[in-house]
């Protein structure tokens, strides 16, 4: 019975991983699949890890499923945090050039979403299978039952100061991966201002958004080789994320 608890144990924690992390979580992919994925990565786990020493009692074992439960989704959200840094990035594009107007339901992401926002999100799902980094991020992931044991019951406060300080470097890392285009469209509405002053004839409310799009296309067709190789560049903070978080929450 101690052997299928722990199992139970360890499938709920991948499970709850593989539900929340970009890549793994896509709502097209059948919820079999999902389930499968979960399956074999916790048969994998299972070997290398020390059986609970007594069988739990139902109550007891419910806390420790809830336990392992809010273990995955928080480790699978320190990578969704790298993501949606990416994605925000392109939102700041889509907000000065004029796109966010046109944002709509994407059901593959379940949210709202528009142009810039789905292709600077797609780029890091590309590159996250494409460098092979979804390896990396499963191989540190199970390296989290080592520093983790699912039979620890105590856990360090991470602290408001650690929380702030990667809330804050997710808003640094989007802005400086969107500041290219957005330096193209500010200087795109100067130039807008400079021809309104110049040419008061010219109704710049009408020319002025479909000019901010066509500038930003064009840029961004320049910019895609340095915007592919920025997001290669912040990707690995992934793992780095996932082992600092791993090792700010254990215990001596």
């Amino acid at each position: 019975m101690n052997t299928l608890q722990t199992f139970f144990l360890i499938f709920t924690r991948v499970a709850s991983f593989i539900v929340i992390v970009p890549g793994f979580s896509y709502k097209g992919m059948p919820a079999i699949s999902k389930i499968m994925l979960s399956v074999g990565l916790a048969l994998a786990v299972y070997p290398g890890q020390q059986e609970l020493a007594t069988v739990l009692t139902p109550f007891v074992f419910g806390l420790f499923i809830i336990k392992e439960a809010l273990l995955g989704l928080a480790i699978g959200f320190v990578v969704q945090l790298i993501f949606s840094a990416i994605e925000m990035a392109g939102q700041f594009v889509d907000f000065q050039v004029g796109f966010s107007m046109g944002s709509q339901y994407d059901p593959s992401l379940g949210i709202q979403v528009s142009n810039y926002g789905r292709l600077y999100y797609w780029l890091s799902i590309l590159l996250f299978f494409l460098t092979n980094l979804h390896h990396t991020t499963i191989r540190v992931f199970v390296r989290s039952f080592d520093d983790l044991p699912i039979t620890q019951t105590s856990y360090n406060y991470l602290g408001t100061e650690g929380i702030v300080q990667m809330i804050g470097f997710i808003f640094e890392s989007a802005i400086l991966l969107a500041i290219p285009l957005m330096i193209v469209a500010l200087l795109s509405e100067l130039v807008l201002g400079l021809i309104s002053r110049t040419v008061p004839q010219i109704n710049v409310l009408i020319l002025g958004m479909p000019m901010k799009i066509l500038v930003s296309l064009i840029f961004m067709f320049f910019f895609l080789p340095t915007l592919i190789s920025n997001i290669g560049a912040f990707m690995p903070k992934i793992v780095e994320m996932m082992s600092e978080f791993m090792y700010a929450l254990g215990t001596d």
